[in-house]
Parts: structure tokens; C-alpha cells; sequence
């Protein structure tokens, strides 16, 4: 009972002490708060990044695609069997996107996808990222609507002669104007990438929209041939692709898939079937994705040898996702020299009082202290301080990552900038994911340091004489 009297007593009345617990505090809960933000960008990125795309991709090692692309689906669905849920075949390739901002034109590199939106939507959330100009979801189409057309001037000034009485003149104005419409408004519809049609100004305030619902997009891309010439197309904006992933909503245009085909010149004249580069594979729930991706790629191999790649969702995002695996890494060896640095401190205050007390200690071994129970006072009060400062930790970092957005405000009011960026992820909120086994790991690891820190000074309060303990001064 002695030994517990003693960690309590010393606890309390060497503030000295409080130092390696606010240390071993602070280490803790800047921890559990980094890794709780970085599990919830990786979390939500994951998240997205599988929304995006498909959970398995065949892939054409050509950029010009392949015509029996129903084939080799077919042979998807023979090897694959009943993990195979849906599939989606895509034409994808590089192009400019040029579109009318006021008085002048903006233009940028962009990733033209062409798809049956439909069968895409199958493929994975695809439909779960389609907007319109107030935020509200559309189904997946290219369909260009009456309303959209009536939104151009030409279509304007057409709402304005129906409700005059028709001549001749009002018939041929009516055919001009028609003809205006359609150039105005192509009959192709495209589904833009969000961060591309807008300027994100941030701060709480909504978005510009530069390329509004209705606006004539012109794309130009690489024709098929053996002399690769420029083709351009024009298409109609019907709606926005709105992931929060900057990299896809600043980059992706969506297109109809056999117009894109018509376009680069890919379709077979001979068959009149068009060319596509991927095969995007939906895949049954709790199937082993490594597996099943090696079991098509033998598959593929046989039905044509080093034509094609089977790809996971992950392994073709696999540098971004190694980065923020590799990012959290190195943070957590980072802090971690926090609570090694409060480890420290714990030796330095217990070797002190090691030497404060060594009369003590040789009173204690007089009047019948084991070596063990002496030893056992250091590390109880190693143990001690640790419990403390890492629970202490472990409430104040999770209480900072459930009130992080609050934090977050009143820390851009008071240093008048924005701290969280919400330009780069679209998020509207700091995405946090506490992972229990993460937040016991650093409380053990925690302790461990903290009872390690007291071994030394620990044993040699435990083989101090008792007579020459008591003859110190």
C-alpha cells in the first residue's frame, strides 16, 4: 500500500512533474487530431476516388482503342463469371476544351470521356456526382432540353414571335432564327467538370459559373489515322461532374460515346461499330479485386497477347493514395518525438529524485522495504504520469477533432484568413475518421514510453545499500 501512497503523493506535490505530463499530453492529443484528419482526407479521398472510377478497368495498351470491344466483354463475363456485375465500355482521351467567358474565350487542357451515361452510372457513383447549375442532382443524360435551347438568344427571340401573329416575314425571321438556335445550341450534350465551369471563390460565397447550362463548349482532340490530325467538335453544357476531387472535377468533360467515336474517326466503316480504350467493370461486393484483376488479365492475354492491362480502381490511383499513406507516415514519426522528448524529461526528474531522496530511500530499506517494492515506486510513478498525461491527451484530442470546424472558424477570425482551404477538395467541412485501434496505439505507445523512461532511475533507487543511503548528505 506504501508504493501507491507514495506515486499519489509525489503526483501531486511535484509540480515539477507536470511538465512531462503536459508533454506527454500535448504529444498525445496532437496525434490522435492528425491522425483522425489525415484517416478522414484519405477516408473521403478513397471514397471519391472509388466513386470515380469503375472497380476494375481493362484498358487498351493502344490510345486508338479496339472495334470488338462487345467481345471482349464477353469474355470479361466468361472468366469473371458472377462477380462481374455491370460494364460500361469508354473512349478516353486528351483534348482542349474553348468556351466563351464575356467578351473573350478560355481555353485549357481537359480529359474528354466518352460514355452511355447509363451504363456508366451502373459502373460505380458516377450518377451521385451529376448537378446542376443550383446544386440539384440530374440523371445521367446527354439529352439537350427545350429549356436548355430557349436559353440562347436566338432561343429567347423565338419564345418572343410565338406569341405574335404569323406572316411571312415572322416565317422566315422564325427559320433564321431556328438555324441560329442550332448553332448556338449544339444537339450534343456534354456533362462538364465542375472546378472547369466555375471560379470557386471560397470564403462561404457561391460560385461563379463561367460555362452555364445551356453554353456552347467547342472540343478539339487527336483524329485517328497515320497522320494524327486535329478534330473539333462542339457540344451543349446539360450539366456539371461535381466529385469534390479537384483533380477530376478540373479535367473530366463527359461526352456521348458514339459521337466521340464519330468524331476521331473511330468507327469501322466496314462493321459501323466504333472503337473504345476501356472497359470500366462493376464487381460484386466482398470480391477479392487483386484476384479477380489477374484472373482477366490472363483472361485477356489469351484472347489477345500484350493488347490489353487490367487494372484495380486502386492500382490506378496508386501514387496518390501511396503519397497520403507515406505523408501520414512520416507526420506520425514526426510527433512522435513529441511524447520520446516528455520520455525525457520523466528520467531527468526521476534521477533527481533519486538523488533528493536516497536518505529516504535508505530509511525505507531499514524499516523492511523490499528492492522490488522501491523499484515499483518509480515505475508506478512513471506508469502514474503517463496514465495521466495520455488520458488527459486522448479527452482533449478528440474533443479538438469534434469540434474542428468550430476551432477552424474561430481560428480564421482571428488570424483573418482562411485556414482551411476549401478550393482544393470542394469539402464544406474538415473531414475527420477517429480509428479506435489508432487512438489505443498511441495511448499504449504512450505508456510504454513514459514506464521505459522510469526503468533506470527506477533500478537504481532498487540497489541502493541501506547503510550507505543513510550516511549521504
Amino acid at each position: 500500500m506504501y508504493k501507491y501512497l507514495l506515486c499519489w503523493r509525489y503526483l501531486r506535490t511535484r509540480y515539477i512533474a507536470l511538465a512531462s505530463v503536459i508533454s506527454v499530453m500535448l504529444g498525445v492529443a496532437t496525434m490522435i487530431v492528425v491522425n483522425s484528419v489525415m484517416a478522414g482526407f484519405a477516408d473521403k479521398m478513397r471514397d471519391r476516388l472509388h466513386g470515380v472510377l469503375a472497380d476494375l478497368i481493362v484498358e487498351s495498351s493502344s490510345f486508338e482503342g479496339f472495334i470488338n470491344y462487345e467481345e471482349v466483354m464477353a469474355r470479361i463475363k466468361d472468366v469473371g463469371g458472377d462477380d462481374i456485375l455491370a460494364m460500361a465500355p469508354t473512349m478516353e482521351t486528351p483534348g482542349i476544351i474553348r468556351f466563351k467567358v464575356g467578351p473573350e474565350y478560355r481555353t485549357q487542357p481537359v480529359q474528354i470521356i466518352g460514355v452511355h451515361p447509363e451504363d456508366r452510372a451502373k459502373t460505380g457513383d458516377f450518377a451521385e456526382h451529376l448537378f446542376d447549375e443550383q446544386g440539384n442532382p440530374i440523371p445521367p443524360s446527354f439529352a439537350v432540353s427545350d429549356e436548355l435551347k430557349a436559353r440562347s438568344p436566338a432561343g429567347q427571340r423565338l419564345r418572343e414571335l410565338r406569341q405574335e401573329e404569323p406572316d411571312a416575314f415572322l416565317d422566315a425571321t422564325r427559320e433564321y432564327l431556328e438555324k441560329q438556335q442550332d448553332d448556338q445550341v449544339p444537339t450534343h450534350g456534354a456533362i462538364v467538370g465542375y472546378a472547369i465551369a466555375t471560379y470557386h471563390l471560397g470564403n462561404d460565397k457561391p460560385d461563379l459559373f463561367l460555362a452555364g447550362m445551356g453554353s456552347k463548349i467547342s472540343l478539339a482532340f487527336p483524329k485517328h489515322g497515320r497522320t494524327p490530325e486535329a478534330g473539333l467538335d462542339a457540344f451543349t453544357v446539360v450539366g456539371y461532374f461535381k466529385s469534390g476531387m479537384s483533380e477530376y472535377d478540373s479535367t473530366h468533360v463527359y461526352v456521348p460515346l458514339e459521337q466521340l467515336q464519330r468524331a476521331r474517326n473511330l468507327i469501322d466503316p466496314e462493321s459501323g461499330k466504333g472503337a473504345v480504350n476501356q472497359i470500366q467493370i462493376k464487381v460484386r461486393e466482398g470480391a477479392d479485386l487483386d484476384v479477380l484483376a489477374d484472373k482477366l488479365q490472363l483472361g485477356m492475354e489469351k484472347l489477345a497477347e500484350k493488347r490489353f492491362r487490367v487494372w484495380t480502381w486502386e492500382q490506378k490511383q496508386g501514387p496518390l493514395l501511396a503519397a497520403v499513406a507515406i505523408e501520414q507516415s512520416i507526420l506520425n514519426i514526426l510527433l512522435f518525438f513529441i511524447i520520446a522528448v516528455a520520455g525525457f524529461g520523466i528520467l531527468a526528474i526521476f534521477s533527481m529524485i533519486v538523488v533528493e531522496k536516497t536518505r529516504d530511500i535508505g530509511i525505507m530499506k531499514a524499516l523492511g522495504a523490499s528492492t522490488a517494492g522501491v523499484r515499483n515506486i518509480f515505475l508506478g510513478y512513471g506508469l502514474l504520469l503517463g496514465a495521466v498525461g495520455s488520458g488527459v491527451g486522448m479527452i482533449g484530442g478528440l474533443l479538438f477533432v469534434r469540434y474542428i470546424n468550430e476551432i477552424e472558424k474561430v481560428l480564421s477570425v482571428i488570424l483573418k484568413h482562411k485556414v482551411f482551404d476549401d478550393s482544393i477538395y470542394y469539402f464544406d467541412r474538415i473531414p475527420t475518421l477517429v480509428e479506435p485501434r489508432t487512438v489505443v496505439a498511441i495511448v499504449a505507445g504512450a505508456l510504454f514510453i513514459a514506464v521505459m523512461a522510469s526503468v533506470w532511475p527506477a533500478r537504481r533507487a532498487a540497489k541502493m545499500h541501506p547503510v550507505r543511503a543513510l550516511r549521504y548528505e
